[in-house]
């Protein structure tokens, strides 16, 4: 049998800039080997075991690793947040139109540090697919 994991969409660094560009408008990327980081570490194993093995850890690490990665010089909540519901969409998830206080909350508890968690980030997108 076939690993499904292995036909997951990811987002490319294009997506990204194309997630800032239109959240942000003019964006300035700041810390572009961070950026680079990101596209790897959303698929990092150890071994032959990912070390983010479900659709909404690796969701989960794009929104925290832009947000806390200060990728951007403005827009990286944004950014994170919406790069990480591009990756769930693109990957057949579907989201209630209702959750944009949830999106803004989750953003805004990932930069002031209250939640660090990547498992914990991961429940509260998860909590958010239909």
């Amino acid at each position: 049998m076939e690993n499904p994991r292995q036909y997951l969409k990811y987002l490319t660094i294009e997506d990204i800039l194309f997630v800032a560009e239109d959240h942000v408008g003019d964006y300035q990327l700041l810390n572009e080997n961070q950026l680079h980081y990101l596209i790897d570490a959303v698929k990092a194993k150890f071994g032959e075991t990912e070390l983010y093995p479900t659709l909404f850890q690796k969701a989960s690490i794009y929104a925290h690793h832009i947000i806390t990665g200060h990728i951007f010089l403005d827009g990286n909540k944004r950014v994170g947040m919406h790069c990480a519901l591009l990756f769930l969409l693109s990957n057949d998830c579907s989201l209630p139109p209702d959750i944009n206080d949830s999106i803004i909350d989750l953003g805004l508890k990932i930069a002031d540090g209250t939640i660090t968690d990547i498992n914990v980030i991961a429940d509260r997108i998860q909590s958010w697919v239909l």
